[in-house]
């Protein structure tokens, strides 16, 4: 897959104007962001901003009353108008996906080795003992044992259902990881350790990631550019540091004053 080039980079994900409405009401409007091959960007936002239907929008999950307008390009595939086999093809191989509530995002009734080697069976011609080996290869490296392949979902904590989660999303390999955020049904201890997880697989894996939030501290873990929604508009972008540090509209202050306010929480709670 040829990708286009942004200084120097391939571009993993280019999205241009990007619109969308829910039964007539405009839910985004003329978002433009873009992924550079290796990157982890943020998208931060309040809840109701339109951060996740943007996330919906790039696998091609919109709801079925959703219209979509402009440009989602993944690699050099056009995602907006594309039909489902195309749309199909792109998640699991050149995309993956890891979702807010493990808990609903996972088969209860199917083994957790089943649910990551699914990916493998949808889009590689491999036999079976090979992506069993792949498969236990790939819960050690997200921390699970390989027992837990016997296991099914409601066995498991909340921070291990992720860590499932996560490695179905990254057994394939893909290019780009869109992680939706994953950490908020989580404890803070929990959340830091999916967090940085999540970042050590991505960059040993050479992917790029997208990881969508409400919460600055968290993506200043995560991140190193991110962009801010409010109302279904980017308001600011840059580096993510740069904007934690000195951010300059009103709703970026009040989320970076939510994060300062949170992180002292959660430090008085380790304290206590």
């Amino acid at each position: 897959m040829r990708m286009p080039k942004w200084k120097g980079k391939f571009m993993i994900v280019e999205a241009k104007r990007l619109g969308i409405s829910i039964a007539g009401k405009s839910i985004v409007s003329s978002v433009d962001l873009h992924i550079g091959d290796g990157e982890r960007v943020g998208l931060i936002g309040s809840s109701g901003s339109g951060k996740s239907m943007i996330s919906k929008a790039m696998l091609g999950l919109l709801p079925t009353n959703a219209t979509a307008e402009g440009s989602v390009m993944l690699g050099d595939t056009q995602v907006i108008g594309a039909d489902e086999t195309v749309l199909a093809s792109l998640r699991g191989r050149y995309v993956g996906a890891v979702f807010q509530n493990p808990a609903s995002s996972l088969n209860p009734v199917l083994i957790v080795g089943k649910q990551v080697e699914l990916p493998l069976k949808l889009h590689y011609d491999l036999d079976k003992a090979d992506r069993q080996k792949r498969v236990i290869a790939m819960l050690e490296k997200v921390g699970l044992d390989e027992a837990t392949a016997n296991k099914y979902p409601s066995e498991l904590s909340g921070g291990q259902q992720q860590r499932v989660g996560i490695a179905t999303a990254l057994i394939t390999s893909p290019r780009l990881i869109i992680a939706d955020e994953p950490t908020t049904a989580l404890d803070s201890i929990t959340q830091r350790q999916i967090v940085d997880l999540l970042v050590t697989l991505v960059d040993k894996a050479g992917a790029s990631m997208l990881f969508i939030t409400h919460d600055f501290s968290v993506l200043a873990r995560a991140t190193t550019r991110c962009y801010v929604l409010d109302d279904g508009q980017v308001i600011e972008s840059g580096d993510t540091a740069d904007l934690l540090d000195n951010p300059q509209n009103a709703q970026t202050k009040k989320l970076v004053g939510a994060a300062r306010e949170l992180t002292l929480q959660r430090k008085q709670d380790c304290d206590d």
